[in-house]
């Protein structure tokens, strides 16, 4: 046996020994086949001393005449269902052995050996299934292959770039592929939609918007919380609607009171703001976690609360750019030296791109102990005034470092500090909780001791 002919969905291919032919659900086979109950990679045809062999890959199923098969010599003309007997048909034909061309009785036709079926597509890559050539081969009367016609053209097009068969693909579903078409996409969006807007807060509100999902993505990598279900999402919605009207109802009337004392180095002032706007962080997530527990009975795992925390922190952070990355802008439009404007472009940046993040970590450090007060309320207030005072802190010297040491190593040195901290806490959390709960000083009821005995309890987040 030799060349091996393949129809399937009204289309031939057509394949030379030594090539591997996979058949499957992926655009990645030579044989796509789109139908959902149809693995990704289904079967695979390879070259052997018998001939061709059809083999299943994994747990895939294929059936000829109703009967389940896994390894099949394709000795002659079959056809396999797959998945299931009522499944997808693949028409599988070997060519006939090639030899000497015997002569033609008079009067008669002698069909010439090799040539494939006239709907199957042959090629210059013979063995590929891709190419094509004249269905009849070469012309009869002068040797010569016949010129390519409209439709041989259409036919290689199609194989070439198979749009039908990408629409088709299951891999559409995937979130990734879609993620990327978004991020590709959205600053050219950004510069049909907002080239002409008048409001100076509008490109670094888009942008800090478009960064803040992938911070979201790294946070949950990192920390691991559980499955998110349906109380978690409530939760993070209702985290963000309070995190917006706080800031501008209380935070954000608070801190324009402290604004001139902050600029001037004044510690006090900024340990003011700091204690001012991580409460603003933490107050949705405390009052989360009381409601679930009074209401629901459910106690979330800390690294969740840690989860929902840091979407308190990126809600806070991208509210809070619209002024700074104005101000930056604005000074790159009035920049009269070079230096001056590149200040101006990495303030804008570091905005867009770190200030919500910033915000994010502290304000997961301040739910880490959030939760732990939840699930131990003996010292509960102690807890979440620790957790707090540690993010108001950092935060404060953050604020303060810039404007006394007029230096950014000292803010640099800061930011490191408090991104250690958080990252010990994503790698910790339950060895922390574990421990306390060991603990005499704390005592009081856990999330692993009690969550079987809570009236209506779920499952935990986190493992």
């Amino acid at each position: 046996m030799n060349e091996l002919h393949i129809t399937f969905d009204g289309r031939g291919y057509s394949f030379q020994p030594g090539y591997t032919v996979r058949i499957g659900r992926s655009s990645e086979n030579n044989i796509v086949v789109s139908d959902p109950t149809v693995s990704r990679q289904h079967a695979q045809l390879t070259w052997g001393p018998d001939g061709w062999v059809f083999e299943n890959l994994g747990h895939a199923r294929a059936f000829q005449r109703g009967q389940d098969v896994t390894r099949v010599v394709v000795s002659q003309l079959m056809e396999l269902s797959l998945a299931s007997p009522q499944g997808p048909v693949v028409r599988i034909q070997p060519a006939a052995p090639f030899g000497p061309q015997a002569a033609p009785a008079v009067g008669l036709q002698a069909p010439r050996l090799g040539d494939a079926p006239a709907a199957h597509a042959r090629g210059p890559q013979e063995g590929l299934g891709y190419g094509f050539s004249p269905p009849g081969g070469a012309s009869p009367e002068t040797g010569r292959a016949a010129a390519p016609s409209k439709d041989d053209f259409a036919m290689a097009f199609e194989i070439l770039v198979p749009v039908k068969s990408w629409l088709k693909d299951p891999g559409w579903r995937q979130g990734l592929r879609l993620l990327v078409i978004v991020y590709a996409l959205l600053p050219v969006v950004f510069v049909a939609l907002f080239s002409s807007s008048g409001n100076l807060s509008t490109p670094g509100f888009a942008y800090s918007l478009y960064v803040a999902p992938l911070w979201v993505i790294a946070f949950w990598l990192l920390l691991h919380p559980g499955k998110l279900r349906a109380v978690e999402i409530q939760v993070g919605v209702g985290i963000i609607v309070w995190v917006a009207i706080w800031l501008n109802i209380v935070t954000g009337n608070i801190n324009s009171q402290l604004a001139n004392a902050v600029d001037n180095g004044n510690i006090l002032a900024a340990l003011a703001v700091g204690y001012n706007e991580e409460i603003a962080k933490a107050l949705p997530v405390f009052l989360a976690a009381l409601i679930l527990l009074k209401y629901r009975s459910v106690k979330l795992d800390v690294r969740m609360w840690m989860f929902l925390g840091t979407i308190s922190g990126l809600t806070f952070g991208v509210l809070e750019e619209r002024a700074y990355t104005q101000h930056a802008i604005v000074q790159v439009a009035t920049a009269n030296a070079v230096p001056q404007a590149d200040a101006g472009v990495l303030d804008f940046a570091l905005r867009v791109f770190v200030d919500g993040f910033q915000h994010a970590i502290w304000a997961g450090v301040s739910a880490f102990f959030i939760g732990m007060a939840v699930n131990y309320p003996r010292r509960r207030w102690q807890l979440i005034f620790f957790g707090v005072s540690i993010a108001a802190v950092l935060h404060a010297l953050n604020d303060w470092s810039l404007t006394f040491f007029h230096s950014f190593w000292p803010w640099i040195f800061i930011q490191a500090v408090s991104l250690l901290l958080f990252l010990g806490y994503t790698m910790s959390a339950t060895t922390i909780e574990r421990q306390v709960r060991r603990t005499p000083l704390f005592r009081g009821e856990s999330i692993v001791t009690d969550m079987n005995s809570l009236p209506g309890s779920e499952e935990t987040g986190g493992s």
